[in-house]
């Protein structure tokens, strides 16, 4: 019976085609299968910053504010169109307030032309928003200056605005709002002749928190009026007292090297500089003292009030203070150093200090076709303290050495700082000045000056 079904040709040919379909059956699930995994595999997540937000609304007569400016946007989906979608951004995240009524209210942000293949999220997806009549109101505008826009020793006058007045366009109530619009000028350009600048203007309510609102311009012309008020003299420092024997004052250097006097011109001519006392008679040790300024007498006030002085000391040995001494006292005594000196060998290799007042400044280096004024220290002259072996030292006077000041690498200024720097002093000698710059008012000669 098999035998005969097997030798029909039709009983082959059906069980051949019911074959062929199981087989293209299977094949055709496995293919679906796989496309599936494949297609799985390929979604995608971007998130993208900083978004634009658009809000549709009646410009002309409402004023919309607390839509956020940039939101963030989370699309997942294929990865060709997540990723098309990241790098063209050609979708839009909105706003619809053109049906909205007066007042605050809650809205949804949403988001269009988008692929209908891809999920978006917005993060935020909702803002609450004031809608309010649009009014345009004109504002006087104030000027306000930081500290360090005009120089020390100088004020500003009343400032000039141009425009004078302001358009500011908000919401009704936030227009009720504003108590001050400020043009703020904060430079820190130490100005001592009138100046003009530009400054944006802003505007706030009465506890100075600044309104949402359009100005028109954002910015003005300020030009402003500085006048002189005082004058800048240098300090100069006077020992008081005497340390423990066992120590020396190596250096006394203040923080700052000149203080503006503040007074009238006829008192300011005849102060050249401050003497500033330091009393050293409890110094034990390197420290930091806090130092009021004296005011000159008939001047108003000094600016600062107080400087910082940094003291510097040295340990002396048993033999050295009995030479320190002397050599700090008057001549009479640094003769009797010198007699000790020579009498006796040992000493010469301990180390001394000595303090030259009023030593002028020597210019050098200055090109041909310019000319400088020296401005700070009003006197031309500094002080210098040597230290070195009480042999050196000692043998020094004011007329050893020269006191510097190199302008190779001066530029037009009115007012250049210059370092300065001692030539002529033994190898083994320091030094330390009591104004380590000097400023000047470096000029272009004329041609009747050449």
């Amino acid at each position: 019976m098999m035998d005969r079904f097997l030798n029909n040709k039709w009983s082959i040919r059906i069980i051949a085609l019911i074959l062929a379909a199981i087989l293209f059956i299977s094949v055709h699930a496995d293919n679906n299968g796989s496309t599936q995994i494949q297609t799985s595999s390929q979604t995608d997540t971007e998130v993208i910053q900083n978004v634009p937000v658009e809000v549709y609304y009646d410009k002309e007569n409402l004023y919309v504010s607390g839509v956020p400016e940039t939101v963030t946007v989370t699309i997942t989906g294929p990865r060709s169109i997540v990723q098309n979608a990241k790098a063209q951004q050609d979708f839009t995240v909105y706003v619809d307030l053109r049906n909205a009524s007066i007042g605050e209210q809650n809205v949804k942000l949403q988001i269009k032309d988008l692929s209908d293949r891809v999920k978006a999220t917005i993060s935020p997806d909702t803002a609450t928003v004031n809608v309010q009549e649009k009014v345009t109101k004109k504002f006087s505008v104030d000027v306000e200056l930081g500290q360090s826009v005009v120089a020390a020793g100088y004020e500003a006058g009343t400032p000039e605005v141009s425009p004078k007045k302001v358009s500011i366009t908000g919401a009704k109530d936030t227009i009720d709002q504003i108590a001050y619009v400020k043009a703020t000028i904060d430079d820190s350009g130490g100005h001592k002749e009138d100046f003009t600048a530009e400054a944006e203007i802003v505007a706030f309510d009465s506890k100075l928190n600044k309104l949402d609102v359009e100005i028109d311009p954002q910015k003005v012309e300020v030009t402003v009026p500085v006048s002189k008020v005082g004058k800048s003299v240098p300090l100069t420092i006077k020992q008081t007292g005497s340390p423990p024997d066992d120590l020396s004052i190596s250096s006394i250097t203040p923080d700052r090297d000149e203080v503006v006097v503040i007074g009238d011109d006829a008192v300011l001519d005849k102060i050249n500089k401050i003497e500033l006392s330091v009393d050293v008679s409890n110094i034990t040790a390197d420290t930091v003292k806090e130092i009021t300024i004296p005011v000159p007498e008939g001047a108003i006030s000094v600016q600062p009030t107080s400087v910082e002085v940094k003291i510097k000391t040295a340990k002396k040995s048993g033999n050295d203070s009995s030479d320190n001494q002397s050599s700090s006292s008057d001549s009479t005594a640094e003769q009797g150093a010198d007699s000790n000196n020579s009498s006796d060998d040992s000493s010469n290799s301990t180390d001394t200090s000595k303090t030259f007042s009023d030593v002028a400044i020597a210019e050098t280096g200055l090109n041909d076709d310019l000319t400088a004024k020296l401005i700070s220290p009003a006197n031309g002259k500094v002080n210098v303290t040597v230290k070195g072996p009480s042999s050196t030292v000692n043998g020094l006077s004011s007329n050893s050495f020269k006191v510097i000041a190199d302008l190779s690498k001066a530029t037009e200024s009115e007012s250049y700082s210059a370092k300065l720097a001692i030539n002529n002093l033994p190898s083994d000698v320091s030094y330390t000045l009591s104004q380590t710059t000097a400023k000047y008012s470096i000029t272009k000669k004329s041609a009747t000056d050449t």
